[in-house]
C-alpha cells in the first residue's frame, strides 16, 4: 500500500486547476478574441477558446461524475441531480473499465462548438474568414462568405450558455 503521508507532501494543490479556473480560461481567450485584428492570430486564439471550452465540458461532466466520495468506503458518488442537468446539453459518457469521461454534443449551440473545435483539433485548423473591416467583430468561422458563422457572437453565446450552465447547476 502506498504511503499517503508521503503522497500528500509531495502533492502541489495549488497546480491542480478548479472548475472556476477552466471557466476563467474561456473568458481569458474571449476577452483576447475581442481586441484581435490579424487574422491569424484571431484564428489561433478562436482554437485556444474552443479547446478550453471544450475542456470545461469534459471537467465539468468528470467532476459531477468524480467530485465527491462515499464518507465511509471512499467510492466515487455521481452528483446525480446536476449530472442530469448537464445531460440536457452534452451526452457523458463512462467508459466502463477506465473510467474515463467523454462528452458529446446534444443541444445545437454544443453540436457547433464540438464541430469547430474538431475542426481546430483534428483537421488543420479552423477557418476565420474576413468578411468587413470592423474586425474582430467581421470575423466569421467558415470558408464560404454566405455562410460564416459570426465568430465573436458564437463565442457570446457559449460563454452565455456556460453562465446559465453554472447558474443551473448552483
Amino acid at each position: 500500500m502506498a504511503d499517503l503521508t508521503e503522497y500528500l507532501k509531495d502533492l502541489d494543490i495549488m497546480a491542480v486547476p478548479t472548475l472556476g479556473e477552466k471557466l476563467a480560461e474561456c473568458k481569458y481567450f474571449y476577452d483576447l478574441l475581442k481586441e484581435e485584428t490579424d487574422q491569424n492570430k484571431f484564428r489561433w486564439l478562436l482554437g485556444a477558446f474552443l479547446n478550453s471550452s471544450y475542456g470545461y465540458l469534459e471537467f465539468k461532466a468528470s467532476y459531477l461524475h468524480y467530485g465527491f466520495c462515499h464518507p465511509e468506503t471512499g467510492e466515487p458518488l455521481e452528483d446525480c441531480e446536476r449530472l442530469e442537468a448537464l445531460t440536457k446539453y452534452v451526452n457523458v459518457k463512462r467508459h466502463k473499465k477506465s473510467g474515463f469521461i467523454k462528452t458529446s454534443a446534444l443541444s445545437e449551440l454544443m453540436a457547433k462548438l464540438y464541430k469547430f473545435r474538431n475542426r481546430s483539433t483534428h483537421d488543420g485548423g479552423i477557418e476565420v474568414m474576413v468578411t468587413g473591416s470592423d474586425l474582430p467583430a467581421d470575423f466569421k468561422i467558415g470558408k464560404f462568405i454566405s455562410k460564416g458563422v459570426p465568430a465573436l457572437k458564437f463565442c457570446e453565446e457559449i460563454l452565455s450558455f456556460f453562465e446559465e450552465l453554472e447558474a443551473e447547476l448552483d
